[in-house]
């Protein structure tokens, strides 16, 4: 009985934790969503374009101008994405400073160039250093630095094995701006 009991809270606590939630700074869904809800749009289609990106420099932003800034750059690019990504698209905060955006039923060379354009817009981005609560120093600006690596999603595949694989070819992209 106390095996099957340990079992039980062991499987409700990872229903739990992997219920979508809503990301406080950004008011996207978290990373979750894209593993229940959000596959269920993507598999409507036989493939679609999976784009993650990170904000390459968000430690040194919130290193140099605070967390509150670090903070507000999110809110700003998110909000700048949001306005222009259309709605049938998914956009969730992935984790930390990596987002995703499912472009459903899409093909790579469909969103190629909107990605180029979308980077170029969101690196001329500037955020004002965040002070107080209420207060902000106009002559400080922090910008937004952007690493995006895109594939190709098949429907049925393993979809979590294919994040994880961005995940590591973003971190090697940042080992090849470093050396």
């Amino acid at each position: 009985d106390n095996i099957l009991s340990v079992f039980k809270i062991v499987n409700y606590q990872n229903i739990v934790e992997s219920l979508p939630r809503d990301d406080y700074y950004s008011a996207l869904k978290t990373g979750e969503y894209l593993f229940n809800d959000g596959r269920k749009v993507i598999d409507k289609f036989t493939t679609s374009t999976m784009c993650m990106f990170r904000i390459a420099n968000l430690e040194k932003i919130n290193k140099e101008f605070g967390r509150e800034t670090g903070n507000q750059v999110i809110i700003d690019m998110c909000d700048y994405i949001k306005e222009n990504l259309a709605k049938e698209y998914i956009f969730v905060r992935y984790m930390g400073p990596k987002f995703v955006i499912a472009f459903s039923g899409v093909e790579i060379g469909g969103v190629t160039k909107f990605i180029k354009d979308l980077k170029k817009h969101v690196e001329k981005l500037e955020v004002n250093k965040i002070i107080d609560d209420d207060k902000e120093d106009e002559s400080q600006k922090a910008k937004i630095k952007l690493n995006i690596v895109l594939t190709t999603y098949y429907k049925g595949t393993a979809l979590e094995k294919l994040l994880k694989k961005m995940v590591l070819e973003l971190a090697n992209l940042i080992l090849k701006q470093i050396y």
